[in-house]
């Protein structure tokens, strides 16, 4: 279980938060320098503070508080959209005073406060971006048995940013290796030896009547001791299907989230789909011209049945951007941009997803939400729930228009990708949250203005040596192979 805290969105949130205190008190020195006073910013809080939350936004939506994930080696590319993002907030500023010339904020004043934060703010993103390197988590794990040796290899190949594996400690074996530390009965001393922070351990320990003892003697002395899988949610942000157990399921909540799933989030689903429906008619009335223009024969839309929460079957409303007989051989899985029974015009509306706009539609109807698993069609749920386990997992809440797994994982057409995708799935499935969503909702933004994840950025995955070995089909393949044994 993750420490309170510890999580990703977590992370993100006080990031923001500091980027949003550092303009604030940017605002204080030159209130300060400008009128030789402590406070006189009563009539330009409003301004300050849209620009402090556009500063927050924009940061977020291109990235720059996710530096471990998004695969940036140099802090020259995180300064220009810094500066891009700084940009954005000097015009959410000027926009204010135009809008209300009472708030406007003089330019004196203006400039002192830009000039101040600019610094600042680069001095503080510079540190997050190289925190990694100054203060790494060192980690240790319990290693004996070769299914740990293997994982333990894994992780090390995978070198995850932010943290440093200092070595494994054995339980009874006196192994003599370079990286070995000590054994677990001694694993008090030396963890401070080596100024360990954390120590990793796959979950079947706990049920090991020798180490179980010895785990919690060592986390009720205060230091951090968790399961292999709660460090891979930490630091990457999925769940490595391998290492889900029906524990890990059952226990991934430590409380209902009745109020969030059934109020909260359906109240936010009806009213940001009848917002949406109104900012958005004009790209879908230009979707409309280009399907009449590339594909007149057709409907302008389509209807097809996909798989809701519990197993419910409803009907999905799309923009038609593939050929009419695109399926007169059966389901097939989408390929992304590059499927060729896409129509001219349609490759733009699937890269810019604004064939997904009449989805606004389901989410009113109550049969999707705005985030949550994408919904797939029967056939290939029925395949993919016989290669994938705990693959139905993800129907335990409603289907949504954009998802955890849509922001870090592009289009893909085997089982494997369905693998990597139901990993993210399952990691959302534990965080769910308003704060979470509301990140995944701007994650969204940015996977839209870039035209769709690329495949060709995606980092190395955590994947077992049993999990390589095996055959990534065509998920059209294992669909029919499905019916066939049906």
């Amino acid at each position: 279980m993750l420490l309170p805290g510890t999580s990703h969105w977590m992370s993100i949130a006080r990031r923001g938060f500091r980027d949003a205190a550092v303009f604030f008190l940017s605002y204080l020195v030159a209130n300060y320098i400008r009128f030789q006073e402590l406070w006189r910013m009563d009539h330009y809080l409003l301004p300050i503070s849209i620009g402090a939350f556009t500063l927050v936004a924009t940061s977020y939506i291109l990235g720059l508080y996710s530096v471990e994930s998004r695969g940036r080696s140099r802090f020259f590319v995180h300064w220009l959209f810094f500066t891009l993002a700084f940009m954005a907030t000097f015009v959410a500023l000027v926009v204010v005073g135009y809008v209300d010339f009472g708030t406007r904020v003089g330019r004196g004043f203006m400039f002192l406060g830009l000039c101040t934060a600019y610094p600042s703010l680069m001095l503080h993103h510079w540190v997050m971006f190289n925190k990694h390197r100054f203060s790494p988590e060192r980690v240790a794990f319990v290693v004996e048995s070769p299914g740990e040796h293997e994982e333990y290899q894994t992780l090390k190949d995978l070198k995850p940013r932010g943290i440093e594996i200092v070595g494994r400690i054995t339980v009874k074996q006196t192994d003599r290796g370079s990286d070995v530390l000590g054994r677990l009965k001694h694993a008090q001393s030396i963890l401070n030896r080596h100024k360990i922070d954390r120590l990793v351990f796959e979950d079947w320990r706990l049920n090991d009547p020798y180490s179980r003892p010895f785990l919690r003697q060592l986390r009720y002395s205060g230091i951090t001791c968790t399961p292999l899988i709660s460090l891979c949610e930490e630091y990457l942000q999925y769940v490595p299907l391998h290492l889900v157990t029906n524990e890990w399921l059952m226990h991934s909540e430590t409380s209902p989230r009745d109020f969030y799933f059934r109020k909260l989030k359906r109240s936010f689903d009806v009213l940001t789909s009848l917002t949406l429906l109104v900012l958005l008619s004009p790209p879908l009335l230009a979707g409309i011209a280009i399907v009449k223009i590339f594909s007149p024969d057709g409907p302008l839309f389509f209807t097809q049945e996909r798989i809701g929460r519990f197993g419910k079957k409803f009907q999905i409303f799309k923009l038609r951007s593939m050929r009419t007989d695109a399926e007169a051989n059966g389901p097939q899985w989408s390929t992304g941009n590059k499927d060729p029974r896409v129509f001219p015009g349609g490759k733009l509306l699937r890269q810019y997803r604004i064939d997904e706009i009449p989805q606004l539609f389901n989410i009113l109807r109550g049969d999707m939400s705005f985030v949550g698993p994408r919904p797939e069609q029967p056939a290939f749920v029925a395949a993919l729930a016989k290669e994938l386990p705990y693959y139905e997992e993800r129907h335990m809440i409603h289907p949504g228009l954009t998802g955890w797994a849509q922001v870090c994982y592009p289009y893909g057409s085997t089982t494997d990708d369905a693998r990597c995708k139901l990993e993210y799935d399952l990691y959302y499935l534990k965080h769910a949250g308003t704060v979470f969503d509301l990140l995944i909702l701007l994650d969204t933004i940015r996977v839209v203005l870039i035209g769709g994840m690329k495949k060709e950025a995606q980092k190395p995955r955590y994947i077992s040596a049993a999990t390589s070995k095996t055959t990534s089909i065509p998920i059209v393949t294992a669909a029919q192979r499905s019916d066939a044994a049906a």
